[in-house]
């Protein structure tokens, strides 16, 4: 039961729980963005989400010179919002073809 504790309390799991709540969020949003409508479930909405939002938060500090903080900003938000669409988008270039 420790090691559970241990676990949810360790500052890298409330990161990745953050990311995940920013990733359906920052997915849900590149997908009002791109206008058509979208042949996508739920499930890759938010993957794309997760992953635009951990490019977010990956790039931001890299791209701008910023702590590493910074990328849970509007700043690093609105970079996962750009990121995922940037996914959107290939994504429907690629089921398309």
């Amino acid at each position: 039961m420790d090691y559970v504790y241990a676990v949810l309390n360790h500052p890298l799991t409330h990161k990745v729980l953050l990311w995940a709540a920013l990733g359906l969020g920052v997915g849900v949003a590149a997908k009002l963005i791109i206008p058509g409508s979208e042949a996508m479930g739920w499930i890759r909405t938010i993957l794309l989400g997760l992953a635009g939002s951990f490019l977010g938060n990956y790039l931001t500090p890299i791209l701008f010179s910023w702590p590493a903080y910074y990328a849970f900003s509007w700043q690093g938000i609105g970079i996962g919002i750009a990121g995922a669409t940037v996914l959107v988008l290939v994504n429907r270039v690629v089921t398309r073809s």
